[in-house]
């Protein structure tokens, strides 16, 4: 709970606006610490993973016009993910490339070297036959990971919570992925798949992290910087307003 005196207000064009400041985020690291994980050199490397993938094709970026007239803007950009890799949905980025690097991990390969060459590769496929990679969801990161992992030569293992519908349950079981609606909801799920991984040797490939379970989240994370180097690539030098 916050008190007034928490809140700052600030009066723009006749409308009031209050807001709070997060003190706790003064008492984080230094912002170069963070944002390492996300440079330009990364998401260079990350989209040339991805480039390496025969369906790779950059989203359309779209110029919403009319929106940023009404809004009284410059200019508003959308990118359309619904031509991602013909899976309709960004999620596919992530978990492509964290699968790939705990596979590249295996294999000795580094992150700057992962392409689908090399996994597609004979001899690359059958090394890491038996690997098993798992996940809790309620569509499109499901259907993300049993895609990767088809793609990439592994096994996926997919849980999604009760009430799931079964569209979105064909839509990942026909990229092989051995799929199971349990009884509960997401969370439940998110926790079931952990613990199944832990009994199974298998791996987690979560977009959600907690304390002890950072970096493949991290990896997902990294996944979806092709987006944003598409996107700067697209606007040709202009810099949207963070």
């Amino acid at each position: 709970m916050f008190d007034k005196k928490d809140r700052t207000v600030l009066v723009k064009e006749g409308v009031e606006i209050s807001y709070i400041l997060n003190t706790e985020a003064r008492k984080r690291p230094p912002s170069g610490s963070l944002t390492e994980p996300f440079s330009l050199s990364v998401a260079e490397s990350v989209r040339r993973f991805h480039q390496s993938f025969p369906q790779y094709d950059p989203t359309p970026l779209v110029t919403l016009t009319n929106l940023a007239r009404h809004l009284k803007v410059a200019n508003i950009w959308i990118k359309d993910e619904s031509y991602r890799f013909g899976l309709n949905a960004f999620k596919v980025l992530g978990a492509s490339y964290a699968i790939a690097r705990v596979i590249g991990g295996k294999l000795g390969i580094s992150e700057d070297n992962l392409s689908f060459d090399i996994f597609n590769s004979a001899l690359t496929r059958e090394r890491p036959t038996g690997t098993t990679f798992v996940t809790a969801t309620d569509g499109n990161h499901g259907r993300a990971v049993a895609w990767a992992a088809q793609k990439l030569g592994v096994n996926a293992v997919v849980y999604m919570p009760q009430g799931s519908s079964r569209a979105r349950f064909e839509a990942i079981k026909q990229y092989g992925a051995q799929t199971e609606i349990i009884k509960g909801n997401y969370d439940d799920a998110v926790h079931w798949a952990a613990e199944q991984a832990q009994k199974n040797d298998w791996i987690l490939v979560q977009d959600t992290a907690w304390e002890g379970y950072e970096e493949i989240p991290t990896r997902i994370i990294q996944g979806y910087l092709t987006l944003f180097h598409e996107a700067l690539e697209q606007l040709g030098g202009k810099i949207p307003t963070p």
